[in-house]
């Protein structure tokens, strides 16, 4: 691959990483799409938001066409990614679920999002992972975490921020200053990014004076230090309510499919076939998308992943992606960090579901018990139809 181009991107990068700090408005359009990309770590958003800052849900080409089962549109043109993981920079590929289209037997995208009928999970799983009451509320807890991780990443990391802040505002500043000026900075846009991937309008509760002290962090060497801090924080936390999101929907399909079962109804099952159609070749229909190689393994925030070149030129046939396991959560990776989905979005009634199931096995219970005679447990049968 050229270096020429890998230098382009690699001053892009550093273009975008001094622009962002200038404007309170420009980091907080970087926030919402870090927030959205959360499973990206810090460059990698920062090279997304420089060519796509609205981008919702990114992955390599091969994901998208294996698993996904998803064709490239005509006249997309890839996201370029430094990797530098290797002995020199080299460019990958993604693609935002924009540029694909659907085909018959495409996976559904659904991302999570907090709803009404979630948000006691979500307060449950922040609670239990980070001791701050759920009684405060999504927004207050938030808020009370934003802080705590701050101040331990401080304490954890204060030696690496020391030694970065060289030319930047800070410089001059002695240690108990850096460090004040890096936990304010740092937990107002942890803050921000949590509440706006939540959708729980940020703009509303925060004000241009709120960032000040992002104005310090003024060289790409002291946003990188300050980005990847946020990026590392927000992933840990919207990991968590992913995480209780998705517990909570598999919760409720599993008791509207136990109710059908109980009346004796067949089970809705949604015609994904990710692993059992035949694959069908995505269209030779991307002139823009960079050609070489296609990657074996599809390449996602792992801090340790190795150099994947651009998709290839010939793209009727995906290789089936081998590395997009999450050690934490098991479930597919993929950009907005999105785990695969195949089921669907209709939930149950746990209420409804969990009368009839008692009454029923309370009944079964009651007739083995005291022998009842057999009219009498027809006719309960027919007074729990009418249930």
């Amino acid at each position: 691959m050229p270096q020429a181009a890998v230098a382009t991107y690699l001053q892009l990068a550093d273009d975008t990483a001094g622009r962002i700090t200038h404007s309170h408005h420009e980091w907080t359009d970087f926030l919402k799409t870090a927030a959205r990309l959360y499973k990206y770590p810090y460059h990698e958003q920062l090279m997304i938001y420089a060519q796509r800052p609205d981008a919702t849900a990114c992955a390599e080409y091969d994901l998208w066409n294996s698993q996904m089962r998803r064709y490239i549109r005509r006249g997309s043109k890839g996201i370029a990614l430094v990797d530098t993981t290797g002995n020199q920079p080299k460019l990958r590929y993604v693609f935002d679920v924009a540029d694909t289209g659907k085909r018959e037997n495409s996976v559904e995208f659904a991302p999570w999002s907090i709803t009404e009928e979630n948000i006691q999970a979500a307060e449950t799983a922040l609670e239990n992972g980070y001791d701050v009451p759920a009684r405060k509320g999504l927004t207050r807890q938030i808020r009370a975490i934003a802080s705590l991780l701050c101040h331990t990443y401080w304490s954890d990391h204060q030696q690496e921020i020391l030694g970065i802040v060289d030319d930047s505002y800070l410089d001059g500043y002695d240690e108990f200053n850096i460090g004040a000026a890096f936990r304010k900075a740092a937990s107002v846009s942890l803050e921000y990014a949590l509440l706006s991937r939540c959708g729980l309008n940020p703009d509303q509760r925060f004000q241009h004076e709120d960032f000040l002290p992002i104005f310090d962090w003024n060289t790409p060497e002291a946003v990188a230090v300050l980005g990847s801090a946020v990026s590392e924080m927000s992933e840990e936390v919207l990991r968590t309510l992913e995480i209780s999101v998705r517990n909570h929907e598999r919760s409720h399909e599993h008791e509207r499919n136990h109710l059908s079962a109980e009346r004796g109804l067949s089970d809705a099952q949604p015609d994904d076939r990710p692993n059992g159609a035949p694959d069908q070749p995505v269209r030779q229909d991307a002139p823009d998308i960079p050609a070489g190689e296609p990657s074996n393994v599809i390449q996602f925030p792992n801090r340790n992943r190795q150099a994947v070149p651009a998709p290839a030129g010939d793209r009727g046939h995906g290789q089936q992606p081998s590395g997009a396991d999450d050690a934490r959560d098991d479930e597919n990776r993929w950009s907005d960090g999105e785990p695969e989905s195949q089921r669907s979005d209709e939930m149950g009634r746990p209420d409804e579901q969990h009368i009839s199931v008692q009454i029923r096995h309370g009944f079964a219970h009651v007739q083995k018990r005291w022998n009842l005679p057999s009219p009498h447990h027809q006719m309960a049968c027919i007074l729990l139809s009418l249930l």
